[in-house]
């Protein structure tokens, strides 16, 4: 039988690899940096009470009422077959005492609004159909108002 040598064990030297991964380690220690969040406190509180009060002042707002002027009658689509759709329906719209028939008399009441400040809430009232808060959204957002909110419901208005 021939001398077969076992062969030898191979060792693997971590020493230089320990070394590169304490390296960045110590890389991203140093160079690593904190937010301080410390004395800043992102809230809304009222400024106008607690111990420091200041006069705040009040902000101007465009709340658009959505009332209906007349329901009209509910029949069939004729684009959309198996769908119904309203005719002869009106709808007023009501900001601050002035009032509004048409959604072009509206648009142009918003449009010399300040868009960036001012905040718009719609606000439908009873009989008011989805599609009625649609058009008058898109009036806003093509009018590029930036702060856009919608009122809760009023069931005995």
């Amino acid at each position: 039988m021939a001398n077969i040598k076992e062969p030898d064990e191979i060792k693997m030297d971590f020493t230089s690899m320990i070394d590169v991964t304490f390296l960045l380690l110590i890389f991203f220690v140093v160079t690593l940096k904190f937010k301080v969040l410390e004395g800043r406190l992102d809230a809304s509180l009222p400024k106008d009470m607690g111990t420091a009060a200041s006069p705040s002042e009040p902000i101007e707002k465009i709340n658009v009422i959505l009332l209906v002027s007349d329901p009209g009658t509910l029949g069939p689509d004729d684009k959309n077959k198996g769908l119904q759709k309203y005719t002869g329906r009106k709808v007023r719209y009501e900001v601050g005492t002035q009032t509004y028939r048409s959604l072009e008399d509206l648009q142009s009441f918003l449009a010399i609004q300040d868009k960036e400040e001012t905040p718009v809430t719609i606000d439908p009232r009873k009989g008011i159909i989805n599609e009625d808060v649609m058009l008058v959204l898109d009036v806003i957002i093509r009018e590029k108002f930036e702060k856009v909110s919608f009122a809760g419901t009023f069931e005995n208005d």
